[in-house]
């Protein structure tokens, strides 16, 4: 038999273990990690442990598709009915029958005589029946396996335990049994690292998607108004789009709706020079077969375009991209989907993932860490809808701030230090444990404890975890890290720049495992930090990566640099107001609206409700009256649905062409303000002479308060 890996020899293990005590078992392994392969070796142990009991085993491995089938009946020949020199042969007597479900179920709805006792026509007497892809087993189908071999022992394979109905697999299965998290896999090699790209919130695709409201008898969405909504030229030029920039001349796979629209995508990149392929389970066998092989072999093909022929059960490792291009309701699906392009490969830097339908918002990344226990014991009995789940999780993170000039997609990860960054993450988890009188769940990387089982979270690529999707902490073991961490959710939805600050402490994005701790802030704008071994680090503005004193050429070079560059910026910014935007020199970029000219391509993008122009590195706020034509920075700029702040100055939304009002206190965490009301004559002052204080209180999923809190004396 072919040679195990420790994960797969583990969970082998824990599987004999749940058998013990248990008839049927589901097992829970992420796809490309050999699932097949564990199967082959149960099998062989099934085989043997029946003839050393001087019995007769026979194993029955049940899939719902022919290329299931095909795949596994090969897997079987190689490493069980033919093993390896020195290896030995499965027991005579021994049977291994491998078939559909559908045929199944239609030997199992015509008994012979007497019932399955025997091995009645070959069909009775199973010892051991593997369900693969075990979360497409319903009850109805399934169930009537278990009653037709009593004695049999039932185990379930699948790399994702969920049913999109949220009910649980407890009505087939008894226990589940899971291996090693995504995280881990990549840490240690298993699986790829991967960069993932995600149509923005407020992109033309993810319009089109939200207004999907149909659904098929599956519960998904429905075909018939993804493929007109989606199967038209706009959005195929624009998944094109996004091929040629992350992906051109790269091997992969695109996931499409339907056939219609597998067929028009990969025209569409033929038309433009990509050697694409549509392929499905009606493309004839012979073609499919041949289209296989020379995708496999690079033989002139870089691109095959799928309809869920290839979202499970196909093993090509050196695939190099994945394109979305059809909308699911179905976590399961969406792994799936994703999963094709993790294996890793001999010269395969990582995977790229290009989420062209905004998957990611509803899911989160490939590697998030998902409470399979709950999926497996059903949502309902959870207390926990899908919907729900997914809200207390997602809602939060719409964030708008991002921005990557001409584009609709935004990098949401990148392979850059995943390996080492999973290497401590993908090893940590959450166990339960007695504190006093109560039990709670503790973080085993952060030791930070939680009243409910938490939930993990992805923030830009940071790995954020909190039991009741407002108050989240990051999982990074350090010393500034601990239960009095927590951020409140409104603190990162109005994060701005290159990372995201609380109570003092930084993350940058491009060191996602890493703390800083800052030191004080210049009146320049020039902040400084230190890291848990004492060294400093330096930041011109909050849009800015730090910079190590070293290679920042010390304290006073750093200064001398930000006081240039903010003497620069402010100068251009004063040209602009005073010239009202007025022609530029040549090579400026034109607006569509009045005679209005900008030195770069102006790029229009939302943060909360507040409608922000981009020219360079100037930013123009386009929907508050009092604000427009002025020039600031990208950072100076925090705004969520209901408000907005700049500088002192704070906007409602509910009031946003009225007068700004002056913030006299805040929170650190975008919650709670102390203004004064404008005066129509003197708004412009940081301080009023006279005029009522209000207290504004802007908490998560509530209504914007106001309170009166003084009267001044003029």
């Amino acid at each position: 038999m072919t040679m195990l890996r420790d994960y797969q020899e583990d969970i082998c293990r824990r599987v004999r273990e749940a058998f013990v005590t248990h008839r049927s078992v589901m097992m829970q392994m992420p796809t490309g990690t050999g699932k097949t392969a564990v199967l082959a070796s149960l099998v062989m142990e099934e085989l043997k442990d029946e003839r050393i009991k001087g019995g007769c085993a026979k194993v029955l491995i049940v899939a719902h598709r022919r290329e299931l089938i095909r795949q596994i009946k090969e897997t079987i020949k190689r490493m069980v009915v033919t093993p390896p020199p020195g290896e030995a042969p499965p027991p005579p007597g021994g049977g291994i029958v491998v078939e559909s479900i559908q045929t199944i179920s239609r030997r199992i709805g015509n008994p012979p005589p007497g019932g399955w006792g025997g091995f009645t026509g070959g069909w009775g007497g199973f010892s051991l029946v593997i369900v693969d892809e075990a979360h497409h087993a319903l009850a109805k189908t399934y169930k009537m396996m278990w009653d037709a071999w009593p004695e049999a022992r039932f185990l379930g394979l699948t790399a994702t335990p969920y049913r999109l109905s949220g009910e649980g697999f407890t009505d087939l299965f008894d226990v589940l049994v899971e291996s090693w998290t995504v995280k881990r896999f990549i840490a240690e090699g298993w699986l790829a690292a991967f960069d993932y790209y995600s149509i923005r919130p407020e992109s033309d695709d993810q319009k089109l998607i939200d207004n999907l409201k149909k659904r098929g008898v599956d519960g998904d969405f429905q075909m018939k108004e993804m493929h007109e909504t989606l199967d038209i030229a706009p959005c195929i030029k624009r998944l094109f789009e996004s091929f040629e920039r992350f992906a051109y001349q790269k091997k992969g796979i695109v996931y499409a709706i339907d056939i219609a629209h597998a067929e028009h995508i990969a025209e569409y990149y033929r038309q433009q020079g990509v050697n694409a392929l549509a392929i499905s389970s009606k493309t004839p066998k012979r073609k499919r077969k041949e289209m296989i092989k020379r995708f496999r072999g690079a033989g002139g093909l870089c691109v095959l375009v799928s309809v869920d022929l290839f979202s499970e059960g196909f093993d090509c490792p050196d695939v190099e991209f994945i394109q979305l291009a059809r909308p699911t309701l179905s976590l399961a699906k969406y792994l799936q989907m994703v999963g094709r392009g993790l294996r890793p490969h001999k010269g395969k830097e990582n995977c790229i993932i290009i989420d062209n339908v905004g998957l990611y918002r509803r899911f989160g990344l490939p590697s998030g860490e998902r409470d399979w226990r709950m999926f497996f014991e059903g949502n309902e009995k959870s207390g926990i809808r899908n919907e729900e789940l997914r809200l207390s999780t997602e809602r939060w993170r719409k964030w708008k701030d991002d921005f990557s000039e001409g584009s609709d997609l935004m990098k949401i990860v990148g392979h850059e230090g995943m390996v080492s960054r999973y290497a401590n993450l993908g090893k940590a988890g959450f166990e339960l444990r007695k504190k006093g009188n109560e039990w709670v769940w503790v973080d085993t990387l952060t030791d930070i404890t939680f009243g409910k089982h938490p939930v993990v979270v992805d923030f830009k690529g940071v790995d954020m975890v909190t039991d009741d999707g407002v108050t989240f902490y990051p999982r990074i073991r350090s010393k500034w890290i601990d239960g009095k961490s927590g951020i409140n959710r409104k603190t990162l939805e109005t994060q701005v720049g290159d990372g995201f600050g609380w109570r003092r402490r930084y993350v940058s994005l491009s060191e996602p495992d890493k703390v800083y701790e800052l030191q004080e802030v210049m009146d320049n704008g020039m902040r400084v930090y230190k890291d848990e071994e004492d060294n400093t680090f330096f930041q011109q503005d909050l849009d800015s990566p730090l910079v190590s004193e070293a290679d920042a050429g010390g304290r006073k070079a750093f200064m001398t640099k930000c006081d240039e560059k903010l003497r620069d910026w402010e100068g251009r910014a004063k040209k602009r107001m005073r010239e009202g935007f007025d022609p530029l020199p040549p090579g400026g970029g034109c607006s569509q609206s009045a005679d209005i000219i900008y030195e770069h391509r102006p790029v229009v993008r939302y943060r909360g409700f507040v409608k922000l122009l981009y020219d360079g590195d100037m930013v123009y706020i386009m929907n508050i009256h009092e604000e427009r034509l002025i020039a600031y920075h990208n950072w100076e700029i925090r705004a969520d649905d209901g408000i907005c702040t700049i500088g002192n100055k704070l906007y409602l939304r509910s009031d946003k062409d009225g007068k700004a009002l002056w913030i006299r206190k805040r929170s650190s965490d975008f919650q709670m303000f102390v203004v004064n009301e404008p005066m129509e004559d003197d708004f412009r002052k940081n301080t009023l002479p006279y005029g009522s204080q209000i207290m504004i209180i802007n908490k998560c999923g509530k209504e914007i308060e106001m309170t009166h809190i003084k009267e001044s004396q003029p």
